[in-house]
């Protein structure tokens, strides 16, 4: 039987593609023509935006590395002598500088900064690192904009040598002697360790267990290369703003790899989107089973993953697990707005690729930039300011890691629904410097030379026609000053700066060239429930999860009770407005929905008297229904064809079926959509044994996943009929619900 592309068959397939991670692949077909042209236009999109580099510029990246593990090198053994280690073991004492994150990965790009390590045997202290190794470095003529981050979550030395950027971070390892050929993947090493030093091997013992867990280092890569630069140009790619980082989007490639092992890049690059388009949030995405508990390691477990254990961990949006021991959440960063944001950006880059597969659209146009400020018509202009340049990398840096917090703030103001941070850094136009601090002397002002702005777009709900932001920006002020006045590097002339800027008045203080950079959004006229927006696209909900079919969308009379869902699928019983919109839609509806509900209601001034049914044709997208009288329940017609199960096992899910209840809750259910004709292939492994004639689920039946046993498949209660089974093929959309649902099993 041939696979999905038409190359070969399965059954061939499967003899040579090994299975990584914790489900089997969703395909594991070749490269078509078609995939390989794509591919090569997307390597040749790549060429052309200049973002490889050289051969010599990565000669001269090697060099850098070679110089700067030299000092090391010397470093260690004059903290050696200082501390009088005896003289036939200097030679011996070592250290090592290594590298992780995208140069590891050999996913960096031209002018990319470099993620470094430097290790350390058992006598030489983290004071020494930031102490001696610091000095050495500010003597040495090739080292500019040097400066260190020492209370930092993850500490760290950042500098430029030779011009290129250098992340220095430093982990003291519990040996006598660093040698050249050490290996950093022996979780044994990590015994006795402090937590600092844990973080910071951790990230090279991610970058190697990724390339271990992918099953084609060289696709992965160019697909990886070309996630990092949409998510660059799509303003989504700052770990420390709340979005994803580095690590983050190689994980989520890695797993594409893994669920399509034999895919080209083109093809890795549209699955990517089109899972996690739909993913689940926020079941925890993974490459690798969960390590059992080792009681050698028992000091190290409270450092893992675990939301069963660790209260903090069940507030997490879109976790992202490393694949490394202790397994952490790469991704804690993420709040409300960035994880809507992410999942606006993802989607409509799928569409995009949609085209580009289907012949409408260049990869060009999915690393074009949005302009940002053409997005929103009310921002948040937050500055910060220093008298010299080292005082401005140091001061500017400890105010972007505070600004998730300040979006924190925002979001709870409930007149915001939105507050979208611009990772891209802004300078003041000269005739803005003085706007800045006014309440300060002008020997201040002149002081306060140097000065780096952020924006944070906001969109208000349309109920509210007045907003106060005061107490807002005043919170976020007192604990920058509270935080800022503790650190030994505070002076007077660092000051932080935050107003309320108008769309209008941004040329006040931006240059029209940063004002114009990428293509406007193209607003839609939205309505919602508390009336009539601008928005940019349709936003949705942070706890919405994917559309499972067609919505059904219904204006009444007063007569209404609230909107109930089942999981994730949402069905509107009836509602408390006169235009309420469903739940799975995001609270927000396009113009031409409006327009046919707002014809409907002129036509029927004093109401219909019974149910009336608008042309399905005037809005593809959605059923617009109004209802009079009395509260009408619409089903989707989709839920006649939905099974709802209990994946207990990665093989087979419970036979049990029927919406979720209360007392076995929802947060483990998923609902396979069995298709109403068997797909074109049948192979076992893409399918599931679902009853044909399903029983419903008792109100209280025990949810086989609490009690720790898995259920047969099939079995039932004294007293029952078996249900007869038969197998049923899941689409791709299905089998990626499938993948989840495993990922989510290893993780309880």
């Amino acid at each position: 039987m041939s696979a999905s592309s038409g190359q070969g068959s399965s059954s061939d397939l499967s003899d040579v593609t090994p299975q990584l991670g914790v489900s089997q692949p969703i395909s594991i077909a070749r490269p078509d023509e078609r995939d390989k042209k794509l591919t090569n236009d997307l390597m040749d999109c790549l060429v052309k935006l200049n973002i490889l580099e050289s051969q010599q510029e990565l000669a001269n990246r090697i060099e850098v590395l070679r110089k700067v593990n030299s000092l090391v090198k010397e470093w260690v053994k004059q903290v050696s002598i200082a501390k009088q280690v005896p003289p036939e073991q200097l030679d011996k004492v070592g250290g090592k500088l290594f590298t992780f994150g995208s140069y590891r990965l050999g996913t960096h790009t031209r002018g990319a900064d470099i993620d470094s390590l430097a290790v350390a045997p058992r006598h030489v202290d983290r004071s020494d690192f930031f102490g001696l190794f610091f000095q050495m470095l500010r003597e040495d003529p090739e080292v500019s904009e040097l400066h260190s981050v020492e209370d930092a979550f993850v500490p760290v030395i950042k500098l430029k040598y030779s011009n290129i950027e250098l992340d220095i971070l430093f982990a003291r390892l519990a040996e006598r002697e660093i040698p050249d050929d050490m290996e950093l993947k022996d979780d044994m090493l990590l015994v006795n360790l402090d937590e600092k030093s844990i973080r910071s091997l951790n990230g090279c013992r991610v970058a190697d267990q990724i390339l271990r867990l992918v099953p084609r280092p060289d696709t992965f890569s160019l697909t990886l290369r070309a996630v990092k630069l949409w998510a660059k140009t799509h303003g989504v790619y700052s770990n420390i703003l709340g979005f994803f980082g580095g690590v983050s989007w190689a994980i989520l490639v890695a797993r594409t790899c893994q669920l399509y092992p034999n895919a080209a890049p083109a093809r890795l690059l549209h699955k990517f989107f089109f899972i996690f388009s739909s993913w689940e949030w926020p079941h925890p995405v993974i490459l690798t089973q969960m390590d059992n508990p080792r009681p050698e390691l028992s000091k190290l477990q409270d450092l893992v993953w675990d939301p069963r254990v660790k209260g903090s961990d069940r507030y997490h949006l879109m976790p992202i697990l490393t694949p490394a021991f202790p397994q952490q959440n790469s991704t804690f960063n993420v709040t409300n707005s960035t994880r809507q944001i992410l999942i606006n950006e993802i989607t409509e880059a799928k569409e995009i690729t949609m085209d580009i597969y289907e012949g409408k659209a260049e990869w060009s146009k999915l690393f074009e930039r949005v302009n940002f400020f053409s997005r929103y018509k009310h921002f948040i202009m937050l500055a910060c300011s220093a008298a010299t340049e080292s005082d401005h990398l140091i001061f500017c840096g400890f105010v972007e890691s505070k600004i998730r917090h300040l979006i924190g703030i925002l979001e709870r103001n409930v007149a915001i629904t939105l507050a979208h941070i611009n990772p891209q850094q802004y300078t003041p136009k000269p005739s803005a410097k003085p706007m800045l601090h006014a309440d300060t002397n002008e020997e201040a002002k002149e002081e306060s030379s140097v000065s780096t702005m952020w924006f944070i777009g906001l969109q208000f709900d349309a109920v509210f026609t007045n907003v106060d932001l005061t107490k807002e920006i005043q919170q976020f002020d007192i604990m920058i000053k509270q935080q800022h006045y503790t650190m030994k590097n505070h002076n007077e002339n660092m000051k932080v700066d935050l107003r309320y800027v108008p769309q209008k008045e941004l040329e006040k203080w931006l240059l029209k060239e940063d004002m114009k950079v990428g293509r406007n959004v193209r607003k839609k006229k939205t309505v919602s429930l508390g009336g009539t927006t601008d928005s940019p696209r349709a936003q949705p909900s942070p706890s919405a999860g994917p559309s499972t079919s067609a919505t059904d969308t219904t204006a009444t009379c007063s007569n209404a009770t609230a909107s109930t869902n089942n999981s994730g699928l949402h069905r509107v019983d009836s509602v408390s407005s006169e235009i309420a919109i469903a739940q799975a839609m995001a609270t927000e509806i396009t113009g031409e929905v409006t327009s046919v509900i707002e014809e409907a209601i002129a036509n029927n001034p004093d109401g219909p008297s019974q149910t009336q049914q608008l042309d399905a044709q005037q809005t593809p997208s959605l059923l617009v229904t109004i209802h009079c009288d009395q509260p009408a329940s619409k089903v989707p017609a989709a839920e006649s064809s939905i099974q709802w199960m209990d994946c207990t096992t990665q093989s087979q899910p419970s036979a049990e079926c029927g919406p979720p209840t209360e007392q076995n809750g929802n947060d483990r259910n998923v609902a396979f959509l069995t298709p109403s004709a068997a797909a074109t292939n049948n192979n076992p492994s893409d399918c599931l044994q679902v009853p044909t004639n399903p029983r419903k689920r008792k109100s209280e039946s025990v949810n086989p996943m609490d009690s720790g046993v898995d259920e047969p498949v099939g079995s039932t209660d004294a007293g029952s009929t078996t249900s007869e089974m038969e197998y049923k093929c899941l689409d791709e959309e299905q089998q990626i619900k499938k993948a989840r649902c495993c990922e989510a099993i290893t993780t309880t």
